[in-house]
């Protein structure tokens, strides 16, 4: 009896967990989250040259989600988002690639909250 009581507390818990992250999360867009990654100041940038053809890597790690962003630079410098990932902890990872013709960077996805940690400090 004690063993029961024990896995229906764990799993009330682990229910209750549930629960609040869905009630904490925000809706923002792919271009939104972009924003967020370029200007971020945890954000982790490398750029690589490869037969003249120039690419930025960011990354950006808040409260457990990651955040990938790939850009092609173009020669006048602008970039163009060719991958745009987001990892929140313990949920499906949404996904923008510019070659899927289903995707748009103003698909809007869950997150976990990010708004307060959208303006750099």
């Amino acid at each position: 009896m004690m063993l029961m009581k024990s896995q229906w507390k764990r799993w009330l818990e682990q229910a209750a967990g549930a629960v609040r992250e869905w009630v904490g999360q925000e809706t923002h867009s792919f271009a939104e989250l972009a924003e967020l990654i370029r200007h971020h100041p945890d954000t982790v940038q490398s750029e690589r040259t490869w037969l003249g053809l120039t690419y930025r890597f960011y990354s950006l790690a808040l409260d457990g989600a990651a955040l990938k962003m790939e850009t092609k630079v173009a020669p006048a410098g602008r970039e163009r988002i060719l991958q745009l990932s987001l990892h929140p902890p313990r949920a499906k990872a949404a996904v923008y690639r510019c070659y899927d013709e289903t995707g748009s960077l103003d698909d809007i996805v869950a997150t976990p909250p990010l708004a307060q940690k959208t303006a750099p400090s």
